[in-house]
């Protein structure tokens, strides 16, 4: 049965108190410890020749109870211990401790890591319109080292991608995805990128990473961090009736990598998907499918009908669950949408999907930074249990509004003016996901296209971000959220201004910032700061004009990754 977690916090002696079996030599079960220096303690065996008493037993290891960051290892005659210092910091377990390097740490797990995956997506583009894997260096004094791995198709050997690139504080670095995309549904060995860093970095894919006629982008999240359980978000596949069957219903699709041998997974869509001769069949909904995979295979499945279902607004792998009995890495995606359905033009969507463990229970939805100020916005909000009970309060309107959702994977779909800001609450806690998809050109004024990103829970915001910009966009911008009142909110060291209030009767109420960026050129990378929790959203649009391509992208800028959810 899945259970919404409530963190708690005790302390070791509490837990060794308890177990006094458990204890170290040098500490009583009132969790006493003995001096880190000088003579031995007066409790505790004694040899009972020379009467001597140790103070700890010969290679026990702990952290110095007075010097942080320094190890402490009992020396072979357990009468005191010897110390060491470390590079980065001592970290203790119940009976034993060792030095930690940056990223060893498990104090506060977020997007920020050491290890990210990454393929180029299926998208509306040419061949050479690459993808790019973006690393910013998220430390304030520290050089971080990066390096590329990719494991071509069908080969199990990885290779380093040219040498590691040394990264200033707040620099970043762009590398390209050149691999080919997976058509459709699929199943691949390889074609896998690996990036590794020796300390804490942020990543994101951008596909591609230039302004084209069909791009978005994604928020990487730390092979780490990653889970077993997901639910997809994708959208439907566009439809012109000037266009060739050839080319309409290019389709809504999730992809999967495996990060260890013998990996099975599973999926149970709400729509049909299809199947892949001689390695799976087609799943109706309801029903599902199993793939077992070994490292870095790469699975891709697509929305489908029977043959002559041309309703490609059906042609959706929304609300799909993908779970596996090792943690994978899973996108949701479409090569190619219109938002709403019908209005053009089309645009790549792909988001690498969040565990549910990390889903909250409250979200700030605020429209997208303007473009003609009369788009309208288009939400889902998906459920990550069964029988939730989503609240949905409106700037513009008061009182909530209560929807059930009956099951894990259902969504509801939310269209509002441009100016509302929701408030998604589930009841009790429960776990949900609201994800923006921005309009398309037709449906802007002319500007942008369309874009999918997933909000981050409240719950999961945090105070410091380094994020990065796509490339060429002529309108850039970082949309921020915090509390009313909260404290001040800085980018690159620049105070925020230009809050915008959202309340919301009988909840707690908010202001939203939407920051203009750098425009054109190169990618970007920006560092956003306060004392205190906040949210940020990373988009870019680009006009259609002559010589335009245009386009737009969406991804959160970062998050916490505190389990509250046991799926």
């Amino acid at each position: 049965m899945s259970q919404r977690l409530r963190p708690a916090r005790l302390g070791a002696l509490v837990l060794l108190a308890a177990c006094p079996d458990l204890l170290p030599a040098d500490t009583d079960s009132a969790g006493t410890t003995a001096p880190a220096t000088g003579e031995p303690a007066t409790t505790g065996a004694s040899d009972p020749t020379t009467g001597f008493v140790p103070l700890c037993l010969p290679g026990q290891t702990r952290c110095d109870p007075e010097q942080p960051n320094v190890l402490q290892t009992c020396k072979d005659t357990g009468a005191a211990w010897e110390s060491s210092a470390c590079a980065h910091e001592c970290v203790e377990a119940i009976d034993s401790a060792a030095c930690a390097g940056p990223c060893d740490s498990d104090d506060d797990p977020t997007s920020i890591g050491c290890e990210f995956l990454a393929i180029r997506m299926a998208s509306f583009n040419g061949p050479d319109d690459t993808d790019a894997l973006i690393v910013g260096n998220t430390d304030p004094v520290e050089l971080a080292a990066v390096q590329l791995w990719f494991t071509p198709a069908n080969e199990f050997t990885e290779q380093a991608v040219l040498d590691p690139v040394i990264l200033a504080p707040g620099e970043s670095h762009v590398f390209d995805i050149t691999v080919d995309p997976l058509a459709f549904t699929n199943f691949r060995n390889g074609g896998v990128f690996r990036l590794v860093s020796d300390r804490p970095v942020a990543a994101y894919l951008h596909s591609p990473l230039a302004n084209e006629a069909s791009n978005d982008a994604s928020m990487l999240l730390p092979v780490r961090w990653l889970g077993k359980d997901y639910v997809v978000a994708s959208w439907p596949p566009f439809v012109d009736a000037d266009e060739p069957d050839a080319v309409n219903g290019r389709p809504s699709y999730f992809t999967v990598i495996a990060l260890e041998d013998d990996t099975t997974v599973t999926w149970r869509p709400r729509r049909r998907t299809a199947g892949l001769g001689g390695q799976f069949d087609p799943v109706e909904p309801g029903g599902a499918g199993t793939k077992t995979m070994r490292r870095f295979d790469v699975l891709q499945v697509a929305a489908s009908s029977p043959p002559g279902d041309t309703d490609y607004a059906h042609h959706d792998v929304s609300g799909t669950l993908v779970s596996a009995d090792k943690n994978v890495w899973v996108m949701g995606a479409t090569e190619c949408a219109y938002v709403p359905f019908g209005s053009g033009w089309c645009n790549h969507l792909q988001e690498q999907m969040i565990p549910l463990e990390y889903w909250g229970s409250t979200y700030v939805a605020p429209p997208s930074p303007p473009r003609s100020g009369s788009e309208k916005q288009y939400w889902r909000v998906y459920a990550g249990d069964d029988d939730v009970t989503l609240g949905v309060s409106r700037t513009d309107q008061p009182g909530t509004q209560f929807v059930t959702i009956a099951e894990r994977g259902d969504f509801r779909e939310f269209e509002v003016d441009f100016g509302v800001t929701l408030l998604f609450v589930g009841l009790n806690q429960a776990p949900i996901l609201p994800v923006q998809y921005l309009a398309g050109n037709q449906a802007a004024g002319g500007i942008g296209d369309p874009a999918m990103v997933q909000m981050i829970a409240a719950e999961q915001w945090r105070e410091r971000y380094v994020f990065v910009t796509g490339a060429d966009y002529e309108a850039n911008f970082v949309q921020v959220v915090r509390r009313t009142g909260g404290a001040d909110v800085t980018i690159d060291g620049q105070v925020v201004g230009g809050w915008k209030l959202a309340n919301f009767a009988g909840a707690d109420n908010y202001q939203i910032a939407d920051v203009p960026l750098a425009s054109g050129g190169e990618a970007a990378t920006y560092v956003a700061d306060s004392a205190e929790p906040f949210g940020i959203t990373v988009v870019g649009y680009n006009p259609a004009g002559p010589g335009k391509n245009t386009s737009a992208y969406a991804y959160p800028g970062g998050m916490r990754l505190e389990k509250l959810f046991v799926p």
